[in-house]
């Protein structure tokens, strides 16, 4: 089995990851990660249908939109987003912005972020700027990770989306597409690993 690293970055925009609680390391109770998101970056709308995520502040201040309602998360500030629960994140400043994230349950989270963060080192996503986000050049995997993450936006049916993404996560498989994923989520974190030093906080 593979080691895993206990950090993952997209190498554009520098943005970080870090996993100070693995799927592994909770039994699936629950995930724990950091955020370095760097200036002018963050996540369009969506929400999630198996799980709930709680943010806390770390340094620098995140702008988060929920069900259209601005909140401005300050370091050491908790906010909790229940199931279905419509949100994005946002760092509006010139500055890293630095939070943490528990995910539960973990489910099959960290795979999500993990592989997204793989394509992007190795070249194999591409930058949307309607969406301001990069995604997978086989959208064939799309699927596969709308799956992994129970991710999903507001702008179309539930059904539908279920439909679609699911459709092209049955191809991903069929083609054996899904299976080049694995290098990034198949394996274990070094027990003995120590969280790297955050990043600066300047661009």
């Amino acid at each position: 089995m593979a080691n895993l690293s206990r950090s993952v970055s997209n190498p554009y925009t520098n943005e970080t990851v870090t996993f100070l609680k693995t799927t592994e390391e909770t039994k699936g109770e629950y995930l724990l990660f950091r955020t370095d998101l760097p200036p002018n970056n963050g996540i369009f709308l969506h929400y999630h249908t198996e799980l709930t995520e709680t943010f806390e502040g770390i340094s620098g201040n995140l702008e988060v939109k929920i069900d259209g309602k601005t909140i401005i998360l300050k370091p050491g500030e908790k906010l909790d987003i229940p199931r279905n629960q419509v949100h994005q994140f946002y760092n509006p400043s010139n500055e890293f912005v630095s939070f943490t994230a528990e995910i539960r349950p973990a489910g099959t989270f960290e795979s999500f972020v993990r592989c997204g963060y793989g394509l992007d080192t190795d070249g194999r996503s591409f930058y949307m700027p309607f969406l301001k986000q990069y995604l997978p050049k086989n959208i064939l995997l799309l699927g596969t990770l709308f799956k992994m993450g129970q991710f999903y936006v507001p702008s179309l049916p539930l059904f539908l989306q279920k439909a679609l993404f699911g459709a092209l996560a049955k191809l991903a498989h069929w083609t054996g597409s899904d299976r080049s994923l694995e290098k990034y989520y198949k394996g274990s974190v070094d027990k003995e690993a120590v969280a790297p030093e955050p990043l600066p906080k300047t661009p």
